[in-house]
C-alpha cells in the first residue's frame, strides 16, 4: 500500500515537471525578446525607438561612416537593397536614408525586416528613430516600395569604433495551412 501511495506521489510531480516544462517553453521567446531588447545582443535595437522631436543630443565634430547592407531568401521573390551603401555622419545628428523593396512576382509579399548591427558594441549607440523594421511589410505583385529609416548614432560612441554596419534581413511570413 505504500509502494501504491509513492508510486501517485511520483507520477503527481512528474506531470507537474511536464507541465511547468511545457509552459517555459512558450515563455523562452518573450524571454529572449526581453534579453536581447536590455543588452543588445544580436543587434537588437527595438528598445531605441524615439521621436525625433525628443532626440535632443549634441553634435560630435568626430565623423563615422555607416554601411547599409541587406539580405533577402533565395528564392528571388524580393529584390530588396539599400538605396546607398554607405553614408560619412557627426554622431549625435539624425540622418535618413531608404531601402528599396520589389515584388517580382505575381503574389503579395508580407514579411518583416530584422536588423543586425555591427559591431556589436555599436546596437547601443544606434537610435532608430523611425524604421520600416518595427512593423510588418506588404508588398503588392509587381510593387516597388520606398522604406524610410531614420536613425542617428549616440555621440558617445566609443571613438575606436569608425564603422558601423547596418543589415537588414528580409523575412518573408510562411502561410501555414492545415490539410485535411
Amino acid at each position: 500500500m505504500k509502494e501504491k501511495k509513492l508510486n501517485i506521489k511520483t507520477a503527481k510531480k512528474l506531470i507537474f515537471i511536464c507541465f511547468s516544462m511545457f509552459l517555459f517553453s512558450f515563455a523562452l521567446i518573450p524571454l529572449y525578446n526581453v534579453i536581447c531588447d536590455v543588452t543588445g545582443l544580436n543587434g537588437n535595437t527595438s528598445n531605441l525607438k524615439e521621436k525625433v522631436e525628443a532626440y535632443k543630443e549634441n553634435v560630435s565634430s568626430e565623423k563615422l561612416n555607416i554601411q547599409f547592407i541587406s539580405h533577402q531568401s533565395n528564392d528571388n521573390k524580393l529584390l530588396f537593397k539599400p538605396s546607398e551603401f554607405e553614408m560619412i555622419i557627426s554622431p549625435g545628428k539624425v540622418y535618413s536614408t531608404m531601402y528599396v523593396a520589389t515584388n517580382k512576382t505575381n503574389t503579395t509579399i508580407v514579411g518583416q525586416a530584422v536588423p543586425s548591427v555591427s559591431p556589436n558594441e555599436a546596437s547601443k549607440y544606434l537610435k532608430k528613430i523611425e524604421c520600416f523594421c518595427f512593423e510588418e511589410q506588404t508588398f503588392k505583385p509587381g510593387e516597388v516600395v520606398k522604406l524610410p529609416l531614420y536613425f542617428a548614432i549616440d555621440e558617445k560612441l566609443p571613438n575606436r569604433i569608425k564603422t558601423v554596419t547596418l543589415s537588414y534581413s528580409f523575412f518573408e511570413f510562411v502561410n501555414v495551412s492545415k490539410k485535411n
